[in-house]
C-alpha cells in the first residue's frame, strides 16, 4: 500500500472499551473508525456545499479486511480516499495503520459504497456535479 496516495488521514484514539477479551481492538470498532474517517473527510471536503439535513450519503455496503491486530497502546491512524465515483454512488477506501519504529504498518483496510441521497424525499440521487468536482480536485 502506498500511503502517499492518501491525501486524508487522522489519528485515532483507542479507548479501553474498544478492546476485546484477547486484548486487541474489537472487530466492530474498525467500522466505527472507518465511519469517523468518512465523516471528517466529508466535513473537510464539502465545507459548505452540502446541507446534511437535505442531501448526503447512506452506506449501502461495507467490506473489512483484517491484516494485523491492533492493541491498546498502538499509535494508529485512519487513511481515507474516494476511489470511484459512479452515477449515484461513490466507493470510499479506508486503511487503519499503526506507527511502529517510524514506519506505517497496515492493520486493516476496507471499502464502503455510499449512495447519494435526497433525505427530504427519501430517494437516491445522482452524485451532484459540485460534489464530483470537489472530490476530483481533492483526490487528483
Amino acid at each position: 500500500m502506498r500511503f502517499e496516495d492518501y491525501k486524508h488521514h487522522l489519528p485515532l484514539q483507542i479507548r479501553f472499551c474498544d478492546i476485546d477479551r484477547i486484548n486487541h481492538l474489537n472487530n466492530a470498532v474498525y467500522h466505527n473508525f472507518f465511519e469517523l474517517g468518512r465523516v471528517i473527510y466529508f466535513n473537510q471536503l464539502f465545507t459548505h456545499s452540502i446541507n446534511w439535513n437535505e442531501r448526503g450519503f447512506v452506506l449501502a455496503r461495507t467490506e473489512l479486511n483484517h491484516i494485523l491486530p491492533v492493541f491498546i497502546n498502538d499509535n494508529i491512524y485512519c487513511f481515507t480516499k474516494i476511489i470511484k465515483i459512479g452515477t449515484k454512488s461513490i466507493t470510499i477506501k479506508n486503511s487503519i495503520c499503526k506507527l511502529e519504529n517510524n514506519n506505517l504498518i497496515e492493520c486493516a483496510n476496507g471499502i464502503g459504497i455510499l449512495v447519494a441521497m435526497n433525505y427530504v424525499k427519501n430517494e437516491s440521487i445522482k452524485v451532484p456535479l459540485e460534489w464530483r468536482k470537489a472530490i476530483e480536485e481533492f483526490e487528483n
